[in-house]
């Protein structure tokens, strides 16, 4: 009997060890035929005009990853969800999107706020979280699980002060701010770039999201006796300050962030938007570059070109920044090889190096200890009969130290 009994309890762990060595297989949002993975976007909140082109653009790339193969015998299965760009309703996003939809990444997070409030969601589940509007924390320290291939704010504000010095060493630079996560690490990145080039950040006029009335804010600036001011705002606020700058009639210098290069912006300001710049990781639509004449292409075969990149108002910007997430997520993927797993995903993004964006960004490299992908940015500027951006500085690495 006792023999019996030795015999059975080692059949029974032989057992377990094998169901254990099953489950250890089952893999959230990974068959052997696909690979399950989210973007997360806002199509009702304050930044619901990213909505439409970001999923174009995860839309075109992943039908034609998926009609050329997929990836090691893996299609991608998109999971594409609202976020609201607001931190609880990113929360719930994620929420949903890893508990109940069950997918293995999120390939893109639209907002700064809502990509802190669902880190340690994406911690607790080994996701791996790509975030738009990422800020200095994600990448300095840094986290295993979030990567960025996309140039952070911190570091598009010192490309902006640098630019402005470097034409003229004794300009007096103010600063107009939102007042959360995005403003204040633009904030950062141009007094840390301020410092390095001698000189500083004059004045400061934070807002509050929803601001629309700008006078006390440029009467700020006006009496700081400043050149030039660096507007980390979003759309309807860099609007709405350069109608208060015509209505002043103040002909100051305003240099912004990549969020606003979009044809609306001649829609809101129209003629007055002239000389109005911003600095931003991607060429415009326009420039003949092969990255560019790519998304072109696939946009045609598998999207709607005429609405999409063939149409003067689209806002070809968000398509572009969402090509190059869409792009480091797949590239990912290939390195990590057929047996697909949250480490050996971590692994094969890590190991991407010099990956050719053709021109329309700068390649993407990643490394055990380089989460972001690059600081380098150039800078456009507005032509307003044109109604389009023209690059007036080409892409570079500030010279501020960021890390």
């Amino acid at each position: 009997m006792r023999k019996f009994v030795t015999v059975l309890m080692a059949v029974m762990a032989l057992t377990v060890i094998s169901f254990g060595a099953v489950f250890a297989k089952d893999i959230r949002g990974v068959t052997d035929t696909e690979v399950k993975i989210a973007c997360l976007v806002d199509f009702s909140g304050p930044g619901k005009y990213a909505g439409p082109p970001i999923s174009d653009a995860f839309k075109d790339y992943c039908a034609w990853v998926n009609d050329t193969g997929g990836i090691h015998g893996r299609k991608i299965n998109l999971i594409i969800e609202d976020n609201g760009i607001l931190p609880n309703t990113t929360l719930n996003a994620a929420k949903k999107v890893i508990l109940k939809d069950g997918v293995f990444a999120i390939a893109f997070n639209l907002g700064t706020a809502g990509s802190s409030a669902i880190l340690p969601l994406c911690e607790e589940n080994q996701v791996v979280l790509m975030p738009h509007g990422a800020n200095k924390e994600f990448y300095d320290p840094g986290n295993k699980w979030v990567f960025v291939p996309h140039t952070v704010q911190y570091s598009m504000a010192c490309r902006a002060v640098e630019y402005v010095l470097e034409k003229n060493p004794k300009a007096r630079i103010g600063m107009i701010y939102q007042d959360d996560g995005f403003g204040k690490e633009g904030l950062d990145g141009a007094k840390a770039a301020a410092k390095f080039m001698k000189s500083e950040i004059v004045q400061q006029a934070p807002y509050k999201m929803g601001t629309v009335d700008f006078s006390p804010h440029m009467n700020a600036m006006k009496e700081a006796k400043v050149d030039y001011i660096i507007l980390w705002t979003y759309l309807p606020q860099s609007a709405a300050i350069i109608k208060e700058k015509v209505k002043m009639g103040w002909n100051v210098g305003l240099i912004s962030n990549n969020t606003t290069g979009v044809p609306q912006l001649f829609d809101l300001a129209g003629e007055n938007a002239e000389g109005y710049m911003l600095v931003t990781p991607y060429v415009p639509v326009t420039t003949n570059v092969p990255g560019i004449q790519k998304a072109k292409e696939i946009n045609k075969k598998y999207g709607n070109y005429e609405k999409a990149l063939g149409n003067p108002a689209y806002q070809d910007y968000l398509y572009l920044a969402a090509w190059g997430y869409i792009a480091a997520t797949v590239e990912g993927l290939r390195k990590a090889g057929k047996d697909l797993n949250p480490d050996s995903y971590v692994k094969g993004i890590e190991s991407i190096n010099d990956f050719d964006m053709g021109g329309m960004c700068p390649n993407i490299t990643f490394g055990p200890k380089r989460h972001v992908s690059s600081f380098s940015s150039l800078i456009l500027s507005a032509d307003a009969k044109g109604k389009k951006f023209v690059v007036v500085d080409p892409i570079k690495e500030p010279k501020t130290p960021q890390q």
